[in-house]
């Protein structure tokens, strides 16, 4: 041994023991049962870290008046309710574009509530002179705007062009707690474009501008980057995603049926449906949600999300979501997409989950709605991903944005 000043041989000697004693700690059977799981909750502490919760709280954007006016929105009052007002309107450079199913207009209005211009024909005398586009609309439906401020209308036929040898019903005549076993066919629509000089610029079809098949039911109409039209539908009793260009053409149709060898649905253990299919904005790419239950109980298995990209058709699974709860919501312009969870605890919240484009989950956002809840109606977002809400409160139709 070389020869060692005594201190620090003596200080050599206690570090040494030091670092047997820690071994032989650690050797102790209740210690290594415990470090194990020690370090699992750091990794996992930090791990969720990134997790954060951003809170959304909502400002009033707009708010539009309630009544009987051509200038205000009309609706009829019944038990002192408001009915036939619409769940969700449409946003675009500064304008809110409010479906008056009363009169079967299309109403513009300011973020102060003032009327800029009406699509559509009046029926009653005009007292004051308001900038109107004289355009024929049936019964009216879903409503998109687009970057261009080309205006997207759902336009069911008109009562009296149906042609039906069925007598009117009687619903006062109906007994309580009836119901019907079969259902009814959706009421035939097109989906009129208007461009931002209020002329009619396309009358569009299923199978597109020109075409002769009308849409039945049509769950959700948006509309994407480029004049592009995505129109979630029911086509042949299944449920698809057409995309039509800015000249009104089908450019693709995607379905339940484009998933399924990606499935994996061999067997009869457990059964698949459609939850929705959604596309990015710019129409490179679409996003499909299928829930699966067990064939006997019924019981929620989980729920899948591929992603579909058109130009490739690759399809790529991205999540797999455990609770029925959380649903795709949204596909956001950056490639992230948005789950829609229901914060039951809460009450008063929903949660935005938010995943990146390999199905990683990034972050949070809350959105925490003013009580009384109830008065709140439908959440949406628009082409530029901002999210809105809507509710009635004092003769005001209010719309809200979240920040």
């Amino acid at each position: 041994m070389e020869n060692v000043p005594g201190s620090l041989q003596k200080s050599t000697d206690k570090t040494d023991m030091m670092q047997i004693s820690f071994i032989s700690k650690v050797q102790h059977p209740v210690l290594r049962k415990y470090i194990p799981i020690g370090i699992l909750f750091l990794v996992l502490l930090g791990s969720c870290s990134k997790f954060r919760v951003d809170d959304y709280n909502p400002y009033l954007y707009g708010r539009v008046k309630l009544g009987k006016e051509l200038k205000e929105l009309q609706v009829n009052i019944v038990n002192r309710v408001p009915t036939n007002v619409p769940n969700q309107v449409a946003v675009a450079s500064g304008v809110i574009y409010i479906p008056d199913f009363e009169q079967s207009l299309i109403k513009a209005f300011n973020s102060d509530g003032d009327l800029k211009f009406v699509i559509g024909t009046p029926k009653d005398k005009q007292t004051e002179k308001i900038k109107t586009y004289n355009i024929k609309l049936g019964r009216i439906g879903l409503v998109t705007v687009s970057d261009g401020d080309d205006v997207f209308v759902q336009s069911r036929v008109l009562k009296e062009d149906v042609k039906t040898d069925k007598a009117p019903e009687n619903i006062f005549a109906k007994k309580s707690g009836e119901f019907r076993t079969e259902a009814e066919e959706a009421v035939p629509s097109v989906i009129l474009k208007i461009n931002d000089s209020g002329k009619l610029a396309q009358t569009i079809y299923a199978d597109g501008a020109g075409g002769s098949i009308p849409f039945g039911y049509i769950e959700r109409m948006d509309a994407g980057n480029s004049d592009l039209l995505f129109v979630y539908h029911r086509a042949g009793g299944e449920m698809r995603l057409s995309i039509f260009d800015e000249a009104g053409k089908l450019k693709q149709k995607v379905s339940a049926e484009d998933f399924k060898d990606s499935l994996n649905t061999s067997g009869d253990t457990f059964t698949w449906y459609v939850d929705s299919i959604l596309s990015h904005a710019d129409g490179d790419y679409v996003l499909g949600s299928f829930s699966f239950y067990e064939t006997k109980s019924g019981r929620f298995k989980n729920r899948k999300i591929l992603r579909y990209d058109l130009k490739e058709k690759r399809i790529t699974p991205i999540k797999e979501i455990q609770d029925p709860s959380e649903t795709l919501y949204w596909a956001l312009s950056n490639d992230n997409f948005f789950i829609w969870e229901t914060e039951v605890e809460e009450g008063n919240s929903i949660r935005l989950q938010v995943h990146d484009e390999d199905g990683n989950h990034v972050n949070n956002i809350r959105l925490n709605y003013p009580p009384p809840r109830g008065l709140w109606r439908e959440t949406w977002m628009d082409t530029k991903d901002e999210i809105y809400s809507m509710k009635i409160k004092a003769g005001y139709l209010e719309i809200h944005k979240w920040k």
